[in-house]
C-alpha cells in the first residue's frame, strides 16, 4: 500500500496545488494557458521523444497490447456515441463528442506520470505506446466531425484529411513521439549532450503537466449538460477499464504487467483534448467541460481504489 501511495499521492497533491492556485487567483487563465503551452510544446517533447530514441519499438512488440486497447476503445466510443444519441437525442456531432469522452484518457497528463510512478521507465513505454493511438482517435473524431458539418460544399472528405494531417503535424507530443520511434530504428545512438539537455528540460513536464491540468480545472465551467458529461465521466473511469481489462486477459492475451498499465491508462479522466475538440467545433461545450472536471476529481479516488484492489505487478 505504501507503494501506491508514494506513486498516487505527488500527482494528486500537484493537482490540488494546481487547483487551489488557480481558485486563488494566483495563476490567471492567460498564465494557465501558458503553463499548459510550456508543458506541451517545450517540456513533454523532448521527454518523449529521448524515452523513444533509446527504446526499440520493435523488440517490444506489443502489437496485441495496442491491438486490444484500441478494440476497447473503439467499442466505448462506438456504445458512449449510440447512448448519447438515444438518452439524450442528441444529433451527429454530439454524438461523436460523446463517444470520444467516454473513451480518450488523459494520457499525457496523468497516465504517463502515474506509470512512471509505479513502473519507472517501463511504464513510461506503455504510455507510449497506448497514446500513439491517439492519432488514429484522433483522427477519427476529426473526420466524422469534419463531416457532420453538412454544408454541401465539395470537397469535404478532401477537407477533414487536409485538417487531420494538419492537426498531427501541428501536434508536438505526437510529432516528438513519432520523431523518437525513427530515431530509434535508425540504430543511432543519441549524442551524450542532447541526451542529457533533453533529460534535464523534460524533468519539468510531469509536475508542471500536473500543476497546470490543476489550475485548468479551477476555471472549468460545470453547469449545463450534467447527464451528459455524467456518462462520459462513468464510461471514462468504470466502462473502459473494465472492458479494457476483459479484452486484454481473455479476447488479445497479453503479460500481466501489460494488461496492469493498459487498465491504468484507461481508467485515467477525460482527456483535455476532448474539450479542445468541443472549443474548436463548438459541439458539446459546457458536456466536455464538466466531464473533465468531474472524472479528474473522482480519479483520484477510483484510481487509488483500482490500485489497491488491482496492486501493479512486479516486474
Amino acid at each position: 500500500m505504501s507503494t501506491i501511495l508514494l506513486a498516487v499521492v505527488p500527482l494528486f497533491a500537484a493537482i490540488v496545488a494546481g487547483f487551489l492556485a488557480g481558485k486563488a487567483k494566483m495563476l490567471d487563465e492567460t498564465a494557465v494557458r501558458g503553463l499548459n503551452r510550456f508543458v506541451f510544446t517545450f517540456a513533454m517533447p523532448p521527454m518523449l521523444f529521448r524515452l523513444m530514441a533509446t527504446t526499440n519499438v520493435v523488440e517490444i512488440g506489443e502489437w496485441r497490447l495496442i491491438a486490444g486497447y484500441f478494440y476497447a476503445e473503439v467499442l466505448i466510443f462506438l456504445a458512449g456515441a449510440v447512448l448519447g444519441g438515444v438518452l439524450f437525442r442528441q444529433k451527429f456531432a454530439s454524438m461523436t463528442m460523446q463517444g470520444f469522452g467516454g473513451s480518450f484518457s488523459n494520457g499525457v497528463l496523468l497516465a504517463l506520470p502515474l506509470l512512471i510512478g509505479l513502473y519507472g521507465p517501463k511504464g513510461a513505454v506503455a504510455a507510449v505506446l497506448l497514446f500513439t493511438l491517439d492519432v488514429v482517435l484522433f483522427s477519427l473524431v476529426t473526420m466524422l466531425l469534419e463531416a457532420s458539418r453538412g454544408d454541401g460544399k465539395s470537397g469535404g472528405g478532401l477537407r477533414a484529411v487536409r485538417t487531420t494531417l494538419r492537426a498531427m503535424a501541428s501536434n508536438p507530443i505526437l510529432m516528438s513521439t513519432l520523431l523518437g520511434i525513427l530515431f530509434g530504428l535508425s540504430g543511432l545512438q543519441l549524442p551524450e549532450l542532447l541526451d542529457k539537455t533533453f533529460g534535464f528540460i523534460g524533468q519539468a513536464g510531469a509536475p508542471a503537466a500536473l500543476f497546470g491540468l490543476g489550475a485548468t480545472l479551477a476555471y472549468r465551467r460545470i453547469q449545463g449538460s450534467l447527464g451528459s458529461a455524467g456518462m462520459m465521466a462513468g464510461f471514462k473511469l468504470f466502462l473502459h477499464p473494465a472492458l479494457t481489462f476483459a479484452v486484454l486477459t481473455f479476447l488479445v492475451p497479453v503479460e500481466p504487467f501489460w494488461i496492469h498499465a493498459a487498465v491504468i491508462f484507461a481508467a485515467c479522466p477525460v482527456g483535455a483534448n476532448v474539450y479542445v475538440f468541443a472549443q474548436h467545433y463548438q459541439v458539446s461545450v459546457t458536456a466536455a467541460s464538466a466531464a473533465i472536471f468531474f472524472s479528474t476529481a473522482l480519479s483520484m479516488i477510483t484510481i487509488t481504489t483500482l490500485l489497491l484492489l488491482y496492486p501493479p505487478v512486479p516486474l
